[in-house]
């Protein structure tokens, strides 16, 4: 548990219990260069200021969890598959406060598993915003268009269970219960997810150097 005496702590939540309909097959599984799209991902959130990766899965994807078994994270497959992002966060939100029992000056990170090229130099610059901001939640954007890592304290976690069911995680901020930050920054990355095979064909002509 956090005090006063220790430095605030960043969880990640990354919501992965999509089908990967509209790409044909399982997305995350893909290989860009040496890795797959959840391993670089992964890797990318490799940094000292992330206490804990938490991924949230459907309960029969045993392909992902065999992936991911020999990876210092931690999978969650619950009983009943989550239908859309905002439940996978709140599963995510439950099982770090069960299991690290985080503090107000905590935050948490929300990263969908499909943005396979944001990288450590990308998230030590956001970072580095998010330590600085006063506000309760942080959006990165480019070219002001929002992108992903989405920063929040841990203060807002209650208000995530207070969504509707028709509400996503951006009605937070949408029906203005939050005044976000907008972190303008120079990173195209942050823009960059993957839901059809043209989508990830653009990704690996794009970033081939990064390979």
């Amino acid at each position: 548990m956090s005090d006063l005496n220790t430095p605030p702590r960043l969880f990640v939540i990354i919501p992965a219990a999509g089908r990967s309909r509209r790409m044909g097959t399982h997305k995350l599984l893909l290989t860009l260069g040496k890795e797959t799209v959840i391993q670089r991902l992964v890797r990318g959130l490799s940094a000292p200021f992330i206490t804990r990766v938490v991924i949230v899965a459907r309960k029969g994807d045993d392909r992902l969890q065999d992936h991911l078994s020999d990876m210092d994270l931690d999978l969650i497959q619950p009983e009943v598959d989550p239908p859309d992002m905002k439940q996978s966060v709140q599963i995510g939100l439950e099982w770090i406060n069960t299991h690290y029992e985080p503090v107000e000056q905590d935050s948490w990170l929300l990263v969908p598993a499909d943005h396979p090229v944001l990288n450590r130099a990308v998230l030590e610059v956001l970072y580095q915003a998010w330590v600085q901001c006063q506000a309760e939640v942080m959006i990165p954007t480019f070219q002001k268009q929002k992108g992903h890592p989405a920063f929040f304290r841990w203060s807002i976690s209650k208000d995530v269970f207070q969504l509707g069911d028709d509400e996503g995680i951006n009605a937070l901020w949408n029906n203005h219960r939050v005044q976000p930050h907008l972190f303008e920054c120079d990173f195209p990355e942050i823009l960059i997810d993957l839901d059809t095979p043209e989508d990830f064909e653009s990704v690996k002509q794009q970033f081939s150097g990064d390979f």
